[in-house]
């Protein structure tokens, strides 16, 4: 009863922070975002991370890495990754080149039931090599920055079909994004806010998840915050190349 409380409290602040954020001037955004993400497990406890994911106007992002499995205690299961991204930054005005990014990354993730819940939470750090560019001119010189990230999730089971080994379930998540570094002003800064609700199919070794992202962007110097009204569609796929136990 304790823990439903305190979800019920982190909702209620969540709540009010949206109501905030509307008392505020926006550009207003649609996109699509699509993304395919991959994990191959080597061993037990070792696996290998791939994922793409492409947001048109706004970025295509590669990343790659390796992720070590563990326990945090008997209910709550944790995993650690490591690894490199390529990113290509677009802009929506057609004057302004596509920046390139590279970023070498990190994350741990700790998961646990509660009742039919399960929650997961994740903790990721981006450090951000990105292009300089200076008069809508390409350099050959790039800046750098960290990004701290906060992920936290819940997941609920709609309906399971054991004989077929499916599963609908619906989902919630928010992530919170922070930049700190010499190139970000004050060194540390609010960098986006990303709220999504959705529906996710699970079948075989995959999942399809469809959701809807009210994403909030912080200008990187003044003016006023973008409010990205987004479509996702994330399709995750599993692979074992264990050697099969006699």
């Amino acid at each position: 009863m304790k823990r439903i409380t305190k979800i019920g409290c982190f909702l209620w602040i969540l709540f009010q922070s949206f109501q905030s954020f509307s008392q505020e001037d926006f550009i207003y955004e649609n996109q699509v975002w699509v993304g395919y993400i991959t994990d191959t497990k080597v061993s037990d406890k070792i696996s290998l991370w791939n994922d793409a994911h492409y947001v048109p106007e706004s970025f295509l992002i590669l990343r790659t890495g390796v992720t070590c499995r563990f326990n945090f205690s008997e209910k709550v299961k944790g995993t650690t990754t490591l690894g490199f991204a390529r990113l290509w930054l677009y802009s929506r005005n057609e004057a302004i080149p596509t920046k390139n990014e590279y970023r070498p990354w990190g994350q741990t993730t700790a998961s646990f039931k509660l009742d039919k819940f399960t929650i997961t939470n994740r903790f990721r750090y981006d450090a951000r090599f990105k292009q300089r560019m200076v008069n809508n001119i390409l350099l050959d010189e790039f800046e750098f920055n960290w990004r701290w990230r906060y992920f936290l999730m819940a997941s609920y089971p709609i309906s399971k079909n054991i004989e077929k080994n499916t599963e609908w379930y619906a989902y919630s998540f928010n992530e919170i994004l922070f930049d700190s570094g010499k190139n970000i002003t004050n060194g540390f800064r609010l960098n986006q806010n990303r709220f999504t609700l959705g529906i996710g199919y699970k079948f075989d070794n995959m999942k399809i998840q469809v959701g809807y992202i009210n994403m909030i962007k912080n200008p990187p110097v003044s003016g006023n915050k973008i409010m990205a009204n987004t479509a996702m569609l994330m399709v995750f796929h599993n692979f074992d190349l264990r050697k099969s136990k006699k």
